[in-house]
């Protein structure tokens, strides 16, 4: 069954087949995406010592998903009121997160290097780009309606892909030699495990949907067979995981910087895919009245 509007019987209620959600469109998959990456990229850049790209996670956090989030809501005066309800609202405690982050990752930036002081921010500025990740996982987790996103698997591959983003990206920068970093973390190591580490987390993830609700089965098989199949595995596991295995396994940094901008590019198709899609088939069971025989 697709989603559509049939009618069923599931229990003691009477409802209308799936109806897939619409509110949540392509705008907030980017606010996924560049929350994620920005993310990414300050977390290696508190490890790896490179504060100008530390400045550039903030700034993709605060512009890239800052403005999709802004079109999401169609009016600047919509944004403004969000943020008024942070008791009610994960938009709004997104909102908080994100600002609260900058101001710490902001200080961190402007304090001494190892100073104390600088330390202690340090230490306050990764939590916090940790929190700004995961907080867009608890947005998605918040939909009970939805049981596709309802399950503690979404904050878990929201800080996943954010590591595997930042990772790749330093792995590209440093290669082509355009950043210098002073560590023992071997980044094409890392990101080969990362990668592994993702794909197991995305196929737990949708196996544990197979015993869910009926709704949840119903967006697994819009993802495997139905319209989105092509995407899913064309953009999330082909080019997302194959081939960024592939190449990462028997090419490498030995390719070049070419090969591993090719490594990056795949990897950041698939971290916008997976969301965009998870997003796209996210349906419900619409409940129309109560059985009362």
């Amino acid at each position: 069954m697709t989603a559509q509007s049939v009618p069923i019987v599931e229990g003691n209620e009477f409802v209308m087949g799936f109806r897939k959600q619409t509110v949540w469109t392509q705008w907030i998959a980017l606010a996924f995406f560049f929350g994620k990456i920005g993310a990414g990229i300050f977390i290696l850049s508190v490890f790896l010592g490179t504060p100008l790209l530390a400045l550039a996670g903030i700034l993709i956090e605060n512009i890239g998903k800052g403005g999709a989030l802004l079109i999401h809501l169609g009016r600047p005066e919509r944004f403004w009121r969000a943020l008024t309800r942070p008791s009610t609202s994960w938009i709004a405690r997104t909102v908080w997160v994100m600002g609260i982050f900058t101001a710490i990752a902001a200080i961190y930036l402007l304090l001494p290097t190892g100073s104390a002081a600088w330390e202690f921010f340090r230490i306050l500025a990764l939590v916090s780009a940790v929190l700004v990740a995961v907080t867009d996982g608890f947005v998605m987790n918040d939909s009970p309606a939805i049981p596709l996103w309802n399950t503690p698997m979404i904050p878990f591959l929201f800080i996943l892909y954010s590591i595997l983003g930042g990772t790749t990206v330093f792995f590209f920068l440093v290669h082509g030699g355009w950043v210098t970093v002073n560590s023992l973390i071997n980044l094409e190591t890392l990101a080969i495990t990362l990668i592994l580490i993702n794909l197991i987390g995305v196929a737990t993830y949708l196996l544990s949907v197979v015993n869910a609700t009926a709704a949840a089965r119903e967006s697994l098989l819009l993802l495997i067979k139905g319209p989105y199949s092509k995407m899913f595995f064309g953009f999330v596991v082909c080019i997302g995981f194959l081939f960024t295995l592939f190449l990462s396994l028997f090419v490498g940094a030995s390719g070049g910087t070419a090969v591993v901008g090719l490594i990056t590019l795949a990897d950041l198709i698939g971290h916008f895919f997976i969301f965009y899609l998870l997003l796209q088939a996210g349906v419900y069971s619409p409940v129309l009245g109560k059985l009362t025989i």
